[in-house]
């Protein structure tokens, strides 16, 4: 867990900026926690001559983000990662898939966002689990805690958190439900394994054990690859918070984007999937689903992608942005071309769920076959990651998708038709967990297959695999334990 100690600079909301100008909410709502600030209007997204990069750098400047991004944590301390991400646009104003290639280059940019951060998560993983070596189990135990209440946890879940990491617990189906989710099942497989190779030096993982010992493990290839099968699970619930365009008057354009993860925005992408969401603290209101979506219409021209928020109610929200070309410009191809864009942004939902669902499901293949593979790629457009999660997120029974917001511009660039939809749906524990059911008996029954064929057809390998509820453990949630979460409200998401 995270007992990193850095120094980190206060937080400091840099008023008077130009470009602040037109994005009051987010030095009025400073008391927002970062993940939860509506997206900043920006009417100047889209530029000619001026890069993406150059504006990404005076974005976090102007945002009070710098000293963020530059130390890896806000003024709680809490870990915030500010990702930049770039990719070029590969067809020209005057092509007709000039839209597309727009679309196309914000996907590549995410992908790269999401890389980015499984590199940062690798250390983070990896330096935590050899510090934890250095303490004695129950002082383990009480550092985990805290840090898990300082990332939003509950208090009572906190501690059953924390114990059910730091004990000797060992296959899914001997763990309690508290750790059956993707992040904290992820800590726990590579927490027995660092357990194991200290066995293997003949020493005693629950007491302390000397630093370079730990450090010779973490440094063998099969441990990297573990770590990176867990960092990569960690980087779940990412989110752009900025988007810019550069069309250059010759030459290719480039789409650039900020995007922001923290442990929170992970944990309650996690919880939607596996309705633990008796470990999150209930959020307190925020912001209506209208006052999410930028009023600016050239904002939105440079928005897409699935996104997690909280309404006035303090419900959780996923919202998607989508846009489509008209092929002409009579009424018939812009309604269609609204189609297109909504069934854009229905798949943007799905994808964002599917994700989460393959990460778990990957968890478990390593965590039944006792193979870590190298995770470095799996956000790749042409990953087998990527299918996988893009076929289970189609396949999803999600319903109560709706319209939030729709739009129509022309390009600044060819002048050209653009529509866009904005589309949200809510989460609901109950469907969800529904849901999940029937997918963790289908799951379940592939790991069992397979942890048979590991142990020669031996049936009790099997159960033990099929016990633990398959990739995405879920169970029927009552009232008390509605999607709503557990625990005093909390503004940290």
């Amino acid at each position: 867990m995270k007992k990193l100690t850095t120094s980190h600079k206060s937080f400091s909301l840099l008023l008077g900026l130009s470009l602040l100008t037109a994005v009051p909410s987010w030095s009025q709502d400073a008391k927002l926690e970062i993940e939860q600030r509506p997206l900043a209007e920006l009417p100047n997204s889209i530029s000619v001559g001026e890069t993406v990069q150059s504006r990404m750098e005076k974005f976090i400047l102007e945002q009070g983000l710098q000293d963020v991004k530059n130390n890896q944590k806000d003024e709680t301390g809490r870990i915030v990662l500010i990702e930049f991400a770039t990719a070029s646009i590969s067809a020209y104003p005057s092509d007709p898939n000039f839209v597309s290639s727009r679309i196309n280059a914000f996907a590549k940019a995410l992908e790269r966002a999401k890389i980015q951060c499984a590199e940062f998560q690798k250390n983070i993983v990896s330096t935590e689990a050899v510090l934890d070596t250095g303490l004695p189990s129950s002082a383990r135990a009480t550092a985990d805690a805290e840090q898990l209440k300082r990332e939003g946890m509950t208090q009572e879940g906190a501690t059953k958190v924390a114990q059910a990491l730091n004990a000797d617990l060992k296959g899914r189906a001997n763990m309690p439900q508290a750790i059956q989710t993707a992040a904290l099942y992820g800590e726990k497989i590579l927490g027995n394994k660092m357990s194991e190779e200290i066995r293997k030096k003949g020493l005693d993982p629950s007491k302390p054990v000397d630093e370079q010992v730990a450090k010779t493990i973490a440094e063998s290839e099969s441990f990297k690859n573990a770590v990176s099968t867990v960092a990569s699970a960690r980087c779940t619930g990412i989110k752009i918070i900025a988007s810019f365009e550069q069309n250059p008057s010759s030459g290719q354009g480039s789409i650039g984007i900020v995007t922001v993860w923290t442990e929170k925005l992970h944990a309650i992408a996690d919880a939607i999937v596996t309705n633990h969401w008796e470990l999150i603290q209930r959020g307190e209101p925020g912001k209506t689903i209208a006052e999410h979506v930028p009023n600016d219409v050239r904002t939105l021209l440079t928005t897409y992608g699935a996104q997690l928020v909280r309404d006035e109610k303090g419900d959780y929200v996923v919202m998607a942005y989508a846009q489509a070309q008209p092929r002409t410009k009579n009424q018939q191809s812009i309604n269609s071309a609204y189609e297109v864009a909504k069934t854009r942004g229905i798949g943007l939902i799905r994808s964002f769920m599917g994700e989460a669902l393959e990460t778990n499901r990957e968890l478990l293949d390593a965590e039944v076959s006792t193979v870590f593979t190298d995770s470095s790629t799996r956000y790749q457009e042409d990953s087998s990651f990527a299918q996988k999660s893009k076929s289970i997120g189609m396949a999803l029974p999600i319903s109560g998708i709706s319209v939030a917001h729709q739009w129509e511009t022309r390009h600044p660039a060819n002048d050209g038709p653009v529509v866009g939809m904005v589309v949200k749906w809510k989460v609901d524990s109950a469907k969800i967990a529904a849901m999940l059911l029937g997918l963790n008996q289908a799951s379940g029954a592939k790991a069992a297959e397979v942890s048979r064929g590991l142990n020669g057809g031996n049936s009790s390998g099997g159960a033990s695999a099929s016990q633990g509820g398959g990739s995405v453990p879920a169970s029927k949630p009552n009232k008390s334990e509605a999607y709503q979460g557990q625990g005093k409200a909390s503004r940290d998401f």
